[in-house]
Order: structure tokens, then sequence, then C-alpha cells
């Protein structure tokens, strides 16, 4: 196995209406296929969090943060993001942003205009499972 970065050009997170980012809360790379998934299946772009692309989980043209892209889409879906002030700077400005984590301290709580105290891969089945069925 190796790690392949996408092309550059392959896509530009700043120009997207909605990300759906990922964080290392997520547990691992096993996992981001179900969140591209879910991104889909919302119309979402995917993004992430730099320790997401630091495990070579998600390509870095899709890192939000002052080491990545500052982005300002209409919806920013926090996933397993606890929300680290680098991170916080590259999204702050995003008209709604909703931030699931299990850990009900997690700093992003302080940005979003909604937070959701759970298990973000449960919730991620549950938001499939009524997006495919409607």
């Amino acid at each position: 196995m190796e790690y392949v970065e996408e092309a550059a050009g392959g896509v530009d997170i700043t120009k997207a209406e909605f990300l759906l980012s990922v964080g290392r809360g997520i547990g691992n790379k096993d996992e981001v296929t179900r969140y591209e998934e879910l991104a889909q299946s919302m119309r979402a772009v995917l993004s992430c969090s730099r320790p997401v692309v630091d495990k070579l989980w998600v390509a870095k043209e899709r890192q939000v943060g002052t080491s990545g892209k500052t982005v300002k889409p209409k919806v920013y879906f926090a996933m397993g993001i606890s929300g680290a002030f680098q991170h916080i700077a590259g999204m702050k400005d995003s008209d709604c942003i909703i931030a699931v984590n299990k850990d009900p301290e997690a700093p992003i709580f302080q940005y979003a205009h909604f937070g959701i105290v759970s298990d973000v891969n449960k919730l991620r089945d549950k938001l499939l499972e009524t997006v495919k069925g409607s």
C-alpha cells in the first residue's frame, strides 16, 4: 500500500458552499470512505483537519487551517474535530458551523452555531441511513 496524493486542482475546498470536515476523532483511516460517502450523499465536499493529513488519511489539498486553507462555506460540518486554534482560524468565518464531538468541553463548541455531543461514527451512520432513505 502507498499513499498517493490527489493531483493539484482536483478539489478546491475554498469554493465549496458545504464542507463536511473530519478530524482525528473519526478513529482511523478506514472510516474516511464512509465520510466521503456521507459528504457525497449530502452534496458536500470532504475536508479535514491537520492531524488527518499528517496521518495520511486525506490529501493535504483538503486541509482547513493556518497550515491548510481558509474557507468560508455556507455550512461547515465538523465531525470529530476538537477545535485547535490553528483549525479554527481557517473556518471560523463560515456562515453556519455545526460541530459533532464526543467531548462536551471540546473548544470547537465555542465557535459552533450548533453542537452535538455524540460518537461521530454512530451519528454518521444514522445520517447515511436517513439520507439514503429519502
